[in-house]
Protein backbone atom coordinates (compact mmCIF):
# COMPACT_ATOMS: atom_id res chain seq x y z
CA UNK A 1 0.00 0.00 0.00
CA UNK A 2 0.88 3.49 -0.57
CA UNK A 3 1.33 6.34 1.62
CA UNK A 4 -1.87 7.29 2.35
CA UNK A 5 -2.39 10.64 1.37
CA UNK A 6 -4.52 13.13 4.00
CA UNK A 7 -3.29 16.91 2.93
CA UNK A 8 -6.67 18.56 1.86
CA UNK A 9 -5.26 20.96 -0.63
CA UNK A 10 -3.21 18.03 -2.30
CA UNK A 11 -6.69 16.41 -2.35
CA UNK A 12 -8.05 18.74 -3.71
CA UNK A 13 -5.53 19.47 -6.57
CA UNK A 14 -5.50 16.09 -7.25
CA UNK A 15 -9.33 15.96 -7.18
CA UNK A 16 -9.03 18.35 -10.49
CA UNK A 17 -5.98 16.96 -11.97
CA UNK A 18 -7.29 13.32 -11.68
CA UNK A 19 -10.50 13.95 -13.00
CA UNK A 20 -10.65 12.60 -16.39
CA UNK A 21 -8.98 10.04 -15.33
CA UNK A 22 -11.10 8.85 -12.73
CA UNK A 23 -13.93 9.02 -15.07
CA UNK A 24 -12.22 6.47 -17.16
CA UNK A 25 -11.46 4.48 -14.02
CA UNK A 26 -15.35 4.71 -13.16
CA UNK A 27 -16.01 3.17 -16.21
CA UNK A 28 -14.23 0.92 -16.02
CA UNK A 29 -15.02 -0.19 -12.86
CA UNK A 30 -18.80 -0.53 -13.51
CA UNK A 31 -17.70 -3.20 -16.06
CA UNK A 32 -16.37 -5.26 -12.92
CA UNK A 33 -18.19 -7.76 -11.10
CA UNK A 34 -20.29 -5.79 -8.31
CA UNK A 35 -19.79 -8.60 -5.73
CA UNK A 36 -16.04 -8.61 -6.19
CA UNK A 37 -15.62 -5.20 -6.10
CA UNK A 38 -17.67 -4.29 -2.98
CA UNK A 39 -15.18 -6.94 -0.92
CA UNK A 40 -12.75 -5.09 -2.33
CA UNK A 41 -13.79 -1.51 -1.27
CA UNK A 42 -14.77 -2.98 1.84
CA UNK A 43 -11.07 -4.10 2.73
CA UNK A 44 -9.41 -1.11 1.44
CA UNK A 45 -12.05 1.03 3.46
CA UNK A 46 -11.31 -0.81 6.38
CA UNK A 47 -7.56 -0.77 6.19
CA UNK A 48 -7.50 2.70 5.33
CA UNK A 49 -9.80 4.58 7.48
CA UNK A 50 -7.60 3.15 10.20
CA UNK A 51 -5.73 5.32 9.74
CA UNK A 52 -7.50 8.57 9.15
CA UNK A 53 -8.97 9.71 11.96
CA UNK A 54 -12.36 11.52 10.53
CA UNK A 55 -13.21 13.51 13.59
CA UNK A 56 -9.69 15.64 13.20
CA UNK A 57 -10.56 16.64 9.59
CA UNK A 58 -14.29 17.57 9.19
CA UNK A 59 -13.60 18.24 5.62
CA UNK A 60 -16.91 16.74 4.62
CA UNK A 61 -18.59 18.88 7.30
CA UNK A 62 -16.93 21.69 5.23
CA UNK A 63 -18.10 21.21 2.24
CA UNK A 64 -21.22 19.03 1.75
CA UNK A 65 -24.90 19.52 3.34
CA UNK A 66 -26.67 16.21 4.00
CA UNK A 67 -29.85 15.56 3.36
CA UNK A 68 -32.11 15.13 6.81
CA UNK A 69 -35.15 13.19 7.51
CA UNK A 70 -38.15 14.39 9.44
CA UNK A 71 -37.14 12.94 12.52
CA UNK A 72 -33.34 14.32 12.23
CA UNK A 73 -34.71 17.94 11.88
CA UNK A 74 -37.37 17.16 15.30
CA UNK A 75 -33.88 16.11 17.09
CA UNK A 76 -31.61 18.58 15.98
CA UNK A 77 -34.20 21.60 16.21
CA UNK A 78 -35.14 20.23 19.72
CA UNK A 79 -31.24 20.12 20.39
CA UNK A 80 -30.69 23.79 19.34
CA UNK A 81 -34.28 24.59 21.90
CA UNK A 82 -35.98 25.92 18.81
CA UNK A 83 -39.41 24.54 17.40
CA UNK A 84 -38.61 21.93 14.02
CA UNK A 85 -40.58 24.61 11.96
CA UNK A 86 -37.75 27.33 13.16
CA UNK A 87 -34.86 25.24 11.83
CA UNK A 88 -35.98 24.85 8.98
CA UNK A 89 -36.79 28.42 7.98
CA UNK A 90 -33.23 29.19 9.39
CA UNK A 91 -31.19 25.87 8.45
CA UNK A 92 -32.92 24.21 5.83
CA UNK A 93 -33.15 24.58 1.96
CA UNK A 94 -34.99 21.69 -0.95
CA UNK A 95 -31.91 20.78 -2.68
CA UNK A 96 -32.46 19.44 -6.63
CA UNK A 97 -34.15 16.39 -5.72
CA UNK A 98 -36.94 18.05 -3.37
CA UNK A 99 -34.64 16.60 -0.21
CA UNK A 100 -34.19 18.85 2.93
CA UNK A 101 -30.79 19.78 3.68
CA UNK A 102 -28.54 22.07 5.57
CA UNK A 103 -28.46 25.09 4.26
CA UNK A 104 -25.43 26.58 5.47
CA UNK A 105 -21.83 25.45 4.34
CA UNK A 106 -19.85 24.84 6.60
CA UNK A 107 -22.02 22.82 8.97
CA UNK A 108 -23.55 24.75 11.51
CA UNK A 109 -22.63 22.00 14.54
CA UNK A 110 -19.40 21.98 13.31
CA UNK A 111 -17.15 23.91 15.76
CA UNK A 112 -13.19 23.46 15.33
CA UNK A 113 -13.28 20.93 13.09
CA UNK A 114 -15.06 18.80 15.79
CA UNK A 115 -19.07 17.94 14.73
CA UNK A 116 -21.10 19.51 17.83
CA UNK A 117 -23.94 16.58 17.35
CA UNK A 118 -21.77 14.13 16.84
CA UNK A 119 -23.86 11.59 18.75
CA UNK A 120 -27.00 12.61 16.91
CA UNK A 121 -25.80 13.95 13.68
CA UNK A 122 -28.07 12.54 11.14
CA UNK A 123 -27.74 9.14 9.41
CA UNK A 124 -26.22 10.87 6.13
CA UNK A 125 -23.09 12.14 8.34
CA UNK A 126 -22.53 8.83 10.07
CA UNK A 127 -22.49 6.78 7.44
CA UNK A 128 -20.53 9.22 5.00
CA UNK A 129 -18.02 8.11 3.08
CA UNK A 130 -20.76 4.92 2.28
CA UNK A 131 -17.69 3.45 1.19
CA UNK A 132 -19.15 0.18 3.71
CA UNK A 133 -22.01 -0.38 2.01
CA UNK A 134 -22.92 -2.59 -0.68
CA UNK A 135 -23.23 -1.44 -4.29
CA UNK A 136 -20.26 0.72 -4.72
CA UNK A 137 -20.26 0.53 -8.36
CA UNK A 138 -23.69 2.60 -8.50
CA UNK A 139 -22.56 5.13 -6.26
CA UNK A 140 -19.25 6.09 -8.10
CA UNK A 141 -20.22 9.43 -9.33
CA UNK A 142 -20.66 10.20 -5.78
CA UNK A 143 -17.18 8.50 -5.42
CA UNK A 144 -15.82 11.27 -8.04
CA UNK A 145 -17.41 13.98 -6.23
CA UNK A 146 -16.51 12.62 -2.96
CA UNK A 147 -12.69 12.04 -4.03
CA UNK A 148 -11.33 15.52 -3.61
CA UNK A 149 -12.95 16.04 -0.48
CA UNK A 150 -12.89 13.11 1.74
CA UNK A 151 -8.96 11.73 2.17
CA UNK A 152 -10.46 8.20 2.95
CA UNK A 153 -12.11 8.04 -0.38
CA UNK A 154 -9.30 9.49 -2.49
CA UNK A 155 -7.24 6.77 -1.13
CA UNK A 156 -9.76 3.67 -1.75
CA UNK A 157 -10.15 5.03 -5.14
CA UNK A 158 -6.46 5.31 -5.52
CA UNK A 159 -5.24 1.83 -4.18
CA UNK A 160 -8.38 0.58 -6.27
CA UNK A 161 -6.52 1.78 -9.46
CA UNK A 162 -3.28 -0.28 -8.23
CA UNK A 163 -5.02 -3.29 -7.70
CA UNK A 164 -6.77 -3.17 -10.72
CA UNK A 165 -3.81 -2.27 -12.52
CA UNK A 166 -5.00 0.72 -14.11
CA UNK A 167 -3.17 3.06 -15.70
Amino acid sequence: MRKIVIDLAELKKLGELNRDKNIKFRMFLKSRDGKSLDENVHKLYEKISEQIDCTRCGNCCINLSPPLTNKEIDILSRHLNISSKEFEDTYIELDEENCKCLSKIPCIFLKDKICSVYEIRPTECAEYPYLHKKGFSSRLLGVIENYSVCPIVFNVYEELKILYNFR
